[in-house]
């Protein structure tokens, strides 16, 4: 009997300071992957694109595409990758379309008018798979261009639709969308 209260002990202590024990943390780089590939857009400030009376007209891009370095819950130092790129409709720059993109390809876009929200999801890759919100296209034409790869983001009906159908293309980024009851497509 003793010596089953005994390991019955040890086994008690063993899984009571195990449980406070901190877990093995990551460290070395988190890396965006191949769906980086969705926003190629670095180094440019402007991008240009044609409306639905054939007016071409640029605007303003911000584009931030870098590895910064964090700390893990243990305190050890660790890199990860990300994207930022914000894409200004209007001169006061109250009127945007951005989107994120972080390590495991977690994308993450929002459309805001008049600082209202008009689209905004995360896990745009996942949110395909359902069709509601996002819808993934193979040979999908814009304008005079056809696109191998191209995603369609639809506003929400709770927000308001000022900016929406936006869509974006592997390898080139956003391609077309919705603006003030204008369509803006890529020359």
């Amino acid at each position: 009997m003793k010596t089953t209260t005994a390991i019955l002990t040890l086994l008690f202590i063993y899984c009571v300071t195990s449980s406070f024990q901190c877990q093995k943390c990551g460290t070395g780089t988190l890396r965006i992957g191949d769906t980086k590939s969705w926003l190629p857009l670095k180094g440019r400030t402007q991008l240009s694109f044609v409306d639905n009376s054939g007016n071409l007209i640029n605007f303003p891009l911000k584009v931030v595409d870098t590895t910064e370095t964090a700390l893990n819950d243990c305190g050890e130092p660790y890199r990860y990758e990300y994207i930022n790129t914000t894409l200004y409709l209007n001169p006061t720059f109250t009127d945007s379309i951005h989107f994120s993109l972080a390590s495991s390809g977690w994308l993450c876009m929002r459309a805001v008018s008049n600082n209202s929200p008009n689209v905004s999801m995360c896990n745009v890759f996942g949110q395909t798979k359902e069709g509601v919100v996002a819808k993934k296209f193979n040979n999908y034409s814009v304008g005079s261009r056809t696109y191998p790869e191209a995603i369609l983001l639809l506003s929400s009906p709770a927000f308001s639709n000022n900016i929406d159908s936006i869509i974006i293309a592997n390898h080139v980024g956003i391609v077309a969308f919705r603006y003030s009851n204008n369509r803006y497509f890529l020359p």
